[in-house]
């Protein structure tokens, strides 16, 4: 998030460079009665969904490959997830990287895209692009200096966009440190041109299990597995070591429970079942009391709505490696209302991972989500830009801050990730040259096709 004095650079650094932008491509639209059917899922009325067309397919499988291609190219810093905030709209010049903090969360979630892309059409290209994400978390999990740790990021000190975002990380700069932010610090030899963001969170470890296993249940490249493992085994170790708790070193801890634990253990079992079986009951344990929770997702427009795509990916990464009969069927349960209790939110990643995982590719709410959604998000590229929905005569108001339903993806506030934000959100952004990555269109686009929501072109 932007905060006041971020907002106030930035005002004078538009009045330079112009607020002028290129027209994105044209892509094949909904059609008036799939809009309609979406419309009516966010309002919980009765529906028909029409299918994909063939324009509608064409253009689909060419948008996620344009948001693919632009996120190799403009948001791999140091083969790490970045949203960049350039000086103008030409991409030309950086001013700083942004969101680094959540770069180890959202490469997961790239690493799943490419894993996903490879389970249906493998290549040298996809292996290659694999390895260099698994070189990545190897990075993380050794730069900090207790093995097995995952920083959020990490990459040269020289990196002069990198460089605005850490001298400042951490709530300002440390004067005990010069140059560098509260939670920022050099890396331990042979690291020692490099700078790590400490103070991990779930996210980082969510996202990191999510891309670990979808390339476990997705992937037979021998190497690809046998890193993968080698990761999963290394982290798990860690986090055996220091109590289930994410310890960075430094003083900072952040709790490690619940699904977070339950995902780990599953993949830590899956890479390892000899060195991790006792971990088996515990495990056995977390899975029959999330099957006995209520209330499973937060409410539509929760301010911390993210944590529900943090529960879905754990969820989904248990399920995939489960292999037990009866702890499946318990799993499968879950994701069944987890999908049911957001079916109003026109959610396309929640309906993809819920079809994928359970193989319910027949569900119509569940393919309108999937299909529809992608079909309106909007062209890249994707920078921020600034929305107002609260005196759109269109738009039915909840309160000041939310609308009454889900927005359709071209209506929304334009986010790093759409579908971790409230889909009620009634204004917000700001009209920069600040670019967000596009996995919220490529991922659930793969996830569709594997899971048989989305035909092929």
């Amino acid at each position: 998030m932007l905060r006041n004095g971020t907002r106030m650079a930035l005002a004078v650094l538009l009045s330079a460079v112009g607020m002028g932008r290129a027209f994105p491509d044209a892509f094949a639209g909904l059609m008036p009665a799939q809009e309609e059917a979406l419309k009516a899922i966010a309002r919980g009325t009765a529906f028909t969904w029409p299918e994909m067309n063939d324009a509608q397919k064409r253009d689909l499988s060419k948008k996620a490959q344009e948001y693919l291609d632009i996120y190799q190219r403009y948001h791999l810093r140091n083969s790490l997830n970045a949203d960049v905030w350039y000086k103008d709209y030409d991409r030309k010049e950086v001013y700083r990287l942004e969101g680094v903090g959540d770069s180890a969360c959202w490469t997961g979630h790239y690493l799943a895209a490419l894993s996903l892309r490879w389970h249906l059409e493998p290549s040298e290209e996809l292996r290659k692009g694999i390895l260099s994400v698994l070189d990545a978390f190897d990075l993380l999990t050794k730069v900090s200096g207790p093995v097995g740790y995952i920083a959020r990021y990490a990459g040269p000190a020289s990196d002069q966009g990198y460089r605005e975002y850490y001298k400042v990380y951490g709530r300002g700069e440390d004067p005990e440190r010069p140059g560098l932010g509260k939670r920022a610090y050099k890396g331990v030899e042979p690291y020692q041109d490099l700078v790590w963001l400490g103070y991990s969170s779930r996210d980082t470890y969510d996202g990191a299990i999510f891309g670990f296993a979808t390339t476990l249940a997705y992937v037979t490249d021998r190497e690809i597995l046998d890193r993968t493992r080698q990761l999963v085994e290394r982290v798990g170790d860690r986090l055996i070591s220091d109590g289930w708790d994410i310890l960075d070193g430094k003083g900072n801890r952040t709790r490690g429970m619940g699904v977070f634990k339950m995902a780990w253990m599953r993949a830590m079992l899956s890479a390892n079942p000899g060195k991790f079986g006792s971990l088996t009951e515990e495990f056995r344990r977390l899975c029959s009391e999330l099957s006995q929770r209520q209330k499973v997702v937060a409410d539509i427009r929760y301010k911390e709505y993210f944590a529900n795509n943090l529960s879905f990916i754990c969820v989904f990464a248990t399920t995939i490696l489960e292999k037990d009969p009866e702890i499946k069927k318990l799993l499968t349960d879950v994701l069944k209302r987890m999908q049911d209790e957001t079916a109003s939110h026109l959610n396309a990643h929640f309906a993809a991972l819920y079809a994928a995982a359970t193989g319910d590719k027949d569900n119509s709410k569940v393919r309108a989500a999937v299909q529809g959604l992608l079909i309106d998000f909007p062209a890249p590229p994707k920078f921020q830009r600034e929305v107002d929905l609260s005196k759109d005569p269109n738009q039915e108001s909840f309160d000041e801050d939310y609308t009454k339903y889900a927005q359709l993806p071209h209506e929304r506030v334009t986010t790093d990730f759409m579908w971790q934000r409230s889909p009620c959100v009634s204004h917000g952004g700001s009209n920069l040259p600040y670019e967000l990555p596009g996995i919220d269109v490529f991922l659930p686009y793969w996830m569709g096709r594997v899971a048989g929501v989305i035909p092929a072109p």
